[in-house]
């Protein structure tokens, strides 16, 4: 059976971003041999903000409650760090408390790490903090808030992405002696920040027709281009005394990924770009819009910090097309995964009925006899069918990256208690997109001046804030 004590570590430093998927964990420990470097939008003034105040505001299956199940884990105690002000933003304070709560997430990630990298994770984490204390007071200013129905949903997703139901996720926080408040702070603060860029700008902004009809008119021509899909981490230079501070952010993020950090994680929690909020997916470019070398690098790939007038900026390269043709991520695949969940104490029984069923694997020919075989065995199984690669978390798709059809992989844990088995099911060759309807187009068009908008609001309140570090006694 396989065992691997770094993958249960390495999910949280997904944590702190509003999305996370387990399986990127699989791409830096069972299914690679190597560390490679692959993977897979800012604040108020101390005066008012200047957004548009025309805004508006926008389960348990189981019989025995979450905080029962939680009370059984044996877990470390969550100690309460200490609420000490460290920063103050706009009279609103960052305690020590929330930085070393954030500083928890990032360490069952990475480990142990010397006392140089805890320094600079500290400072990043501040900066991340007190970008977001920025956002929630925009969002006050605006009215805008989050229900818990919305904010519920949000983690519910989260864990659902993970093949893990929220209790679950809480008992995975509780048995890393991690407050999971911590994660719903983090995923209300993006959900506040989203609603006010879309209420507080969004209400404001028109497309027109002839806007519409250029770029369908772009649209067509890069098809005749090659292409690369793109993500991005971007650090915006406040000030040519800043610019060496910002470079060294940059570094620092970088060997992050180099590390092993997933790309779309160190974008959601670090990247001062709206691409953020998407784990710094930008979409598709042309080779003449990236920086000369960015175009060389292959998928899967990302580049050193690169100086680009106001900001640095890493590049992740997601994907590639040549003219007139469809992209590899562009294709479909349907698969089977099934879930084993393996208790402390087991019955002689369930003991035989999982060993039978571990035993039978490798002889199955076919989605419908593992599905059937699993059935028969009173395992959960999930069907996913016809999605397209793109979406597919990384690990699963490098599973299945040598095209196996029909044939089970090896069963793979994803903690003490969650062992897996996927088989791909069906693989269709990718084909071309159809060019977007008129409405899509204004969408697109809407949501990125938004969050263009968006950007140049935040720096210009960021500017104008009273930001106060506070000195350690």
């Amino acid at each position: 059976m396989l065992t691997n004590k770094k993958i249960t570590a390495r999910v949280a430093i997904s944590l702190l971003m509003s999305s996370f998927v387990v399986m990127d964990v699989f791409s830096q420990a069972d299914l690679s041999s190597s560390a490679d470097n692959s993977s897979e939008k800012e604040s108020p003034a101390a005066g008012r903000p200047e957004f548009s105040e025309e805004s508006t505001n926008s389960k348990s299956k189981s019989k025995e409650s979450i905080a029962e199940k939680i009370k059984k884990v044996d877990s470390p105690i969550i100690k309460q760090p200490a609420a000490s002000i460290a920063v103050e933003v706009n009279k609103d304070v960052i305690t020590n408390g929330d930085i070393e709560k954030r500083l928890a997430l990032i360490l069952l990630s990475a480990g142990e790490v010397d006392k140089k990298a805890t320094g600079e994770l500290i400072q990043q984490i501040k900066e991340a903090l007190i970008q977001e204390k920025l956002q929630q007071q925009i969002a006050t200013h605006l009215k805008v808030s989050v229900s818990k129905e919305e904010l519920d949903r949000a983690i519910e997703s989260i864990a659902k992405e993970n093949n893990m139901t929220p209790e679950h996720l809480g008992i995975f926080f509780v048995s890393k002696g991690v407050d999971i408040k911590t994660l719903r702070d983090r995923v209300e603060s993006n959900l506040l920040w989203i609603k006010s860029v879309r209420e507080g700008i969004g209400a404001h902004i028109h497309i027109t027709e002839r806007e519409v009809k250029n770029e369908k008119s772009r649209l067509k021509q890069m098809e005749e281009k090659e292409q690369f899909e793109i993500a991005e981490i971007v650090l915006f230079v406040d000030s040519p005394e800043t610019r060496a501070h910002t470079q060294r952010e940059a570094a620092n993020l970088h060997k992050q990924l180099v590390d092993g950090t997933p790309f779309s994680s160190v974008a959601r929690n670090f990247s001062q770009s709206p691409s953020s909020a998407q784990g710094g997916l930008v979409g598709w470019i042309t080779k003449d819009q990236l920086p000369e070398g960015v175009a060389k690098i292959p998928v899967g790939r990302f580049s050193d910090p690169v100086l680009r007038g106001n900001r640095y900026i890493i590049y992740f390269v997601r994907d590639h097309k040549m003219p007139g043709q469809a992209a590899a991520s562009e294709a479909k695949m349907s698969y089977i995964n099934v879930k084993i969940t393996l208790q402390p104490e087991m019955s002689i029984d369930d003991q035989t009925r999982i060993g039978s069923f571990l035993e039978n694997v490798p002889m199955l020919e076919g989605c419908k006899a593992l599905k059937a075989s699993a059935k028969a065995s009173n395992l959960e199984v999930e069907e996913v069918n016809d999605v397209s690669v793109a979406v597919v978390p990384d690990g699963i798709r490098k599973l299945f990256a040598s095209g196996r059809k029909g044939k089970a992989t090896e069963p793979l844990r994803l903690s003490e208690s969650d062992l897996r088995v996927f088989m791909l099911c069906e693989q269709k060759a990718p084909m071309k997109k159809k060019m977007p309807t008129d409405e899509e187009i204004n969408m697109a068009l809407k949501e990125k001046r938004v969050q263009d908008q968006a950007v140049t609001q935040f720096n210009k309140l960021k500017a104008q804030a009273t930001i106060t570090h506070r000195t350690p006694r």
